[in-house]
């Protein structure tokens, strides 16, 4: 697949990819959380915690935030990857760049947001859950899940990339083909 596309057709594919692979993300994410023994929708309930919402409804809220920067992140793919260097010319450099993107989105995001926004919020949650629980022990908790909350979203934020990479680059050979047979 040769470049020729435009900026704008490379971001309308990528932001496609990159709602469709936030909602795809969700599926690692909650999988985690239940293998520590954590309700499914924790990530989402800290997020909407941390703007503000009552526990009972910061699940829905946080799962909405969650998809605001899936699509900035989408977006900005899109015009990175209308570069002729970056341009997607198959299924494997899709992917690549998709994977890359991820991997810079947790380096950048969400890294920066786990050390700063989310541990007021977390610790709050915990104590909910635990109230017998001192300060102390819930914070010893939550440094013990440290290691596993890191990978677990890596990983989920690798399976973003590889979706957003696939996504766009099928949605790219898609347009490229109508362009051809006109």
């Amino acid at each position: 697949m040769e470049k020729s596309y435009s900026v704008k057709n490379g971001m309308a594919a990528a932001g496609i990819g990159g709602i469709i692979a936030g909602a795809v993300m969700i599926i690692p994410m909650m999988g985690m959380m239940s293998m520590m023994n954590l309700p499914a929708d924790l990530f989402s309930t800290i997020v909407g915690i941390t703007v503000g919402k009552p526990q009972e409804s910061a699940a829905m809220t946080g799962m909405t935030l969650h998809f605001v920067p899936s699509i900035l992140i989408g977006l900005i793919f899109g015009v990175i990857i209308s570069s002729s260097k970056l341009a997607i010319t198959g299924f494997k450099k899709g992917i690549s760049l998709g994977i890359a993107a991820g991997i810079v989105s947790f380096v950048v995001l969400f890294i920066p947001m786990m050390m700063t926004v989310m541990p007021p919020a977390m610790l709050q949650l915990m104590q909910m859950m635990n109230p017998g629980a001192s300060q102390e022990t819930i914070m010893s908790q939550l440094q013990s899940m440290q290691p596993m909350l890191l990978g677990g979203s890596l990983a989920a934020h690798i399976v973003y990339g590889a979706v957003l990479g696939t996504i766009t680059t099928a949605i790219l050979r898609k347009r490229i083909q109508k362009i051809q047979i006109r």
